[in-house]
C-alpha cells in the first residue's frame, strides 16, 4: 500500500475566557505524519521530533487515535506510522491533539474514509485524554475542522463549528518553559466569584458570536479572562509585563494559549502584528527567558490530506 501523508495544525484552546469550550485552530505550525496500511499492528516505524517523544504505540497519540478509529469502525487491519512532530510539547498550542487529530485522519483514510471529520472527534479526543489528563475537546476539534469549535457538552460529545475571522491576525510567542497541561490544571480555582463567571460566560458568548459572524470587532473586545489566567500567569514568568507592552504596541488583546507558556495576541494589522511580536519576544528576554515568536491567521482548513 502506498504511504498518505496527513498534516494537523496547532490549535489555541479556551481562546481566553472559553475554558474547556472554545478553541480554534492556526496556520503555520502543525504535526505531519505518513501513513500506510499494514496486515496488522499499529506501529511507529520512524519519529522525528526535536523534543523527547514516545514511539510506544500504547502511549503516543497518533497511535491511540487510530487504533480508537479501526475500533469504532470494526476493522482489525494494521497501520504503520511515520510522525514527523512540528510542535512542541508543553507548549499551549495542541500538541497531542495535532498527534491525535492526524492519526485518527490518517486511519479513517486508509479504510474507507467512513467517517466524516465531525465522527472523527470522539475518537481523537479519548486518545488526547490519555496525554492531557482530562476529556476535553478544545484542541481536537479546531485540530481536525478548523477554524473555532465550540464544545457544547461532553456527555455526549457535541461540538459546534462556529467559522473563522478573516481578518484576524494572531501573534503567537512561546517562551523557552515547558507546562504539561495536567500540570496546569491542578492550580485553576475550584470556587470563583459570581461577578467572575458572568464575565468570561459574557466574554465567552462575544467570541463565539465573533466567529460566527466573521467579525474581528467583537473578537477585540471580548480576549478578557478574569479566572483562568490570573491562576496560570503565574506559571509564566514576566507574563504581565508581556502582556501590557503587547497592548501599548497595538495588540487588541492578549492571554494565554490554551495550559501555555505560550501567550497570543490578537490584531487585524500585519504591521501591528509584527511589531507586538517583537516587543512580546523582547520583554521576554528582559525578563532572562529567551522566545520565538510567528505572525500567523486562523486555519480554516483543519487536518487535512496533503
Amino acid at each position: 500500500m502506498e504511504w498518505i501523508t496527513v498534516f494537523s495544525p496547532a490549535s489555541i484552546g479556551n481562546i481566553g475566557p472559553g475554558f474547556d469550550v472554545l478553541g480554534m485552530a492556526i496556520k503555520g505550525l502543525g504535526d505531519t505524519v505518513q501513513a500506510r496500511k499494514i496486515e496488522k499492528g499499529i506501529i511507529i516505524s520512524s519519529l522525528e521530533s526535536k523534543h523527547p517523544l514516545t514511539n510506544d504505540p500504547e502511549k503516543n497519540t497518533v497511535t491511540l487515535a487510530a487504533r480508537e478509529v479501526l475500533n469504532q469502525l470494526g476493522i482489525n487491519g494494521g497501520i504503520e506510522f511515520r510522525i514527523k512532530k512540528g510542535l512542541p510539547i508543553g507548549s499551549g498550542l495542541g500538541s497531542s491533539a495535532a498527534s491525535a487529530a492526524a492519526g485518527a485522519f490518517a486511519a479513517n483514510y486508509l479504510y474507507g474514509n467512513l467517517l466524516t471529520k465531525e465522527q472523527l472527534i470522539l475518537p481523537t479526543t479519548k486518545a488526547e485524554e490519555t496525554v492531557s489528563g482530562g476529556f476535553f475537546a478544545d484542541n481536537t476539534a479546531p485540530a481536525l475542522l478548523g477554524g473555532a469549535t465550540l464544545t457544547r457538552t461532553l456527555s455526549p460529545l457535541d461540538v459546534i463549528h462556529l467559522g473563522t475571522i478573516t481578518n484576524a491576525k494572531i501573534v503567537v510567542v512561546t517562551p523557552d518553559i515547558k507546562i504539561l497541561t495536567e500540570e496546569a490544571r491542578k492550580i485553576i480555582p475550584q470556587h470563583v466569584p459570581l461577578k467572575d463567571v458572568i464575565s468570561n460566560m459574557a466574554h465567552t458568548a462575544s467570541i463565539a458570536a465573533a466567529f460566527s459572524k466573521n467579525n474581528y470587532a467583537f473578537f477585540s473586545k471580548s480576549l478578557h479572562d478574569v479566572i483562568i489566567e490570573p491562576a496560570r500567569s503565574s506559571l509564566i514568568p514576566g507574563f504581565y509585563e508581556v502582556k501590557q507592552n503587547a497592548i501599548l504596541a497595538g495588540a487588541d488583546g492578549v492571554t494565554i494559549a490554551g495550559s501555555g507558556p505560550t501567550m497570543f495576541a490578537i490584531t487585524h494589522s500585519e504591521e501591528i502584528a509584527e511589531k507586538v511580536k517583537r516587543i512580546m519576544i523582547e520583554t521576554f528576554q528582559k525578563n532572562g527567558i529567551s522566545a520565538q515568536g510567528l505572525v500567523t491567521e486562523i486555519d480554516v482548513e483543519g487536518t487535512r490530506l496533503i
